[in-house]
């Protein structure tokens, strides 16, 4: 006979556990707490003194606010941007001018441009990106029908492939499983009487 607990004998059931758990279950394995036998830094072990206190020293490190601080300082200090177009840079610039210099360049990038920093003109670059081997968005098909069908893939079913209403037909001959009547098994008896006589 299958047996199950009720609510009072899981209550005991938990009750029973709990006690094993604090008295002889403790008791016997000698538990001890959990303790960090090794701290490394950047795969390096430390070595903790007597009182088994390690410091990690994050002094050289920026926190959060401080890197928030020199940020806003540095952008604080940006009144204003401009960009001008010159033939050639002028002996100083201005803080906050972007100088844009006439190169031989096409139509993509026709200027070298400069800040003034620190007392003196700084190229930022002149850099030609190539983008000609890669298509445009109204260059793209946006209709299976603009395809090319360049990889042989099949656009028709073959004639030697079953169609759905081939299929159909054919499964209209047999019998629904639905229709099939139940059978029992056999007997051995059964099976021997066919073989008598």
């Amino acid at each position: 006979m299958a047996k199950f607990l009720d609510l009072n004998g899981l209550s005991r059931f938990k009750s029973k556990i709990e006690a094993w758990v604090d008295g002889a279950f403790l008791k016997k394995t000698a538990y001890e707490a959990p303790t960090i036998k090794i701290v490394k830094v950047n795969g390096s072990p430390l070595s903790p003194d007597k009182s088994k206190a390690i410091n990690i020293d994050l002094a050289e490190y920026a926190i959060k606010t401080e890197v928030t601080q020199e940020i806003a300082q540095a952008v604080s200090g940006i009144t204003s941007f401009d960009a001008q177009v010159v033939e050639s840079l002028p002996q100083s610039g201005e803080k906050g001018v972007l100088y844009l210099v006439v190169n031989s360049g096409n139509d993509r990038n026709v200027y070298d441009e400069f800040l003034w920093v620190n007392n003196k003109f700084e190229k930022l670059g002149t850099r030609d990106i190539d983008l000609s081997a890669y298509a445009k968005k109204s260059e793209l098909p946006t209709k299976t029908s603009q395809l090319q069908n360049d990889s042989g893939f099949m656009t028709s079913v073959p004639s030697e492939y079953v169609t759905d209403g081939e299929l159909t037909s054919k499964l209209n001959s047999y019998a629904l499983k639905s229709e099939i009547p139940t059978l029992s098994s056999i007997s051995d008896e059964e099976i021997d009487g066919l073989f008598s006589a």
